[in-house]
């Protein structure tokens, strides 16, 4: 693409989901060599990214966002802070839920 071309949202969707897929497939393999705390951190971020493409496709929720960008807080973080991945995985989860159940139900 040259400079100053823009991208058909349509293309730009596939190119974000096929880079997810290429992710996750790396994400895997490096997983059978890694330490075993590097599997959530790599779902997390996996979850952050799939829910910046629902955003940027115009799918987005107010729920879902403030996920993902609690999910940003904690993938941009220094490393080696007091965050509790559990707890925080927790609330996050329990928050997809609530946001995911009040969509179905509106």
């Amino acid at each position: 693409m040259k400079s100053g071309e823009t991208v058909a949202p349509q293309n730009r969707l596939h190119e974000d989901i096929a880079l997810l897929a290429a992710y996750l497939l790396s994400s895997g393999r490096g997983l059978l060599d890694e330490p075993a705390d590097y599997g959530a951190f790599r779902c997390a971020d996996a979850a952050r990214r799939t829910l910046e493409i629902l955003e940027s496709a115009g799918g987005s929720t107010p729920g879902l966002t403030e996920v993902r960008e609690r999910l940003d807080g904690l993938m941009f973080a220094p490393m080696g802070g007091d965050v509790n991945l559990g707890q925080v995985l927790d609330e996050l989860c329990l928050k997809m839920a609530e946001t995911l159940k009040n969509a179905s139900s509106a």
